[in-house]
């Protein structure tokens, strides 16, 4: 059984550190506007604004827009805009392209037509998963970074620490029983010396009293014949 909670305890710990490092990761890699992107992807946690602004968008969904070089005219793109001194994300239909060796300009129809550069444009390849952008916004909030990130990394901090000290003390202890059995045989091997020595006191004197008996009876022998 201990053996079983030790194992369950060690597939968690990894469980946590990886959750750690993509949630990490989704705080970290923001590009200048703001959004996570990863490679030719970028997320956006879709608000109540981008839901006014994206098309077939949900308040609390996860938008992932895929990088794409081929657009072509009349391709729902999405691009970042300026609202309130920030970046937002829209999408809108292109309806003219203009290019030259180093840049692209798209028209598009945004209560008008605005020209956005090429640098602006996300791409046109899309997918919204339901109710992971709510989710997600926790997580990368104040108190999700908190309880999501800081909590379990000390929950796994504190008890490595107190399994290295576990171990610590169980080496001391096993040092200590191997001192003690060193000093016992040491004892040992300086007392069978002295015990050789006594045994050998013993039959010296076992053989002097051997020796006196059988002078004794070759003197009674001696006074037998003489009588």
């Amino acid at each position: 059984m201990r053996k079983f909670l030790r194992w369950v305890w060690s597939l968690l710990e990894v469980i946590i550190i990886v959750y750690v490092i993509v949630l990490t990761s989704f705080l970290l890699c923001r590009n200048k506007y703001g959004y996570t992107q990863f490679g030719d992807y970028t997320f956006n946690n879709i608000d109540l604004l981008d839901e006014k602004n994206i098309a077939n968008a949900k308040n609390g969904d996860l938008l992932i827009v895929k990088n794409s070089n081929d657009i072509q005219k009349g391709d729902v793109i999405y691009y970042y805009a300026v609202y309130n001194e920030s970046y937002i994300m829209k999408t809108s239909p292109v309806l003219d392209i203009q290019s030259d060796d180093y840049s692209y300009l798209y028209t598009v129809d945004d209560s008008g037509n605005v020209n956005i550069t090429g640098t602006k444009v996300i791409g046109k390849y899309a997918n919204t998963y339901a109710h992971l952008g709510t989710a997600l916004e926790i997580l990368e909030s104040r108190l999700g970074f908190l309880f999501g990130v800081l909590l379990p990394i000390m929950i796994v901090f504190i008890y490595q620490v107190y399994e290295f000290v576990v171990i610590i003390r169980y080496e001391r202890v096993e040092d200590a029983k191997e001192i003690v059995s060193e000093i016992n045989d040491n004892e040992e091997k300086k007392e069978s010396p002295k015990e050789e020595t006594e045994k050998k006191n013993v039959s010296e004197e076992v053989k002097e009293e051997q020796d006196n008996s059988e002078k004794q009876d070759d003197q009674e022998d001696d006074d037998i014949e003489i009588l």
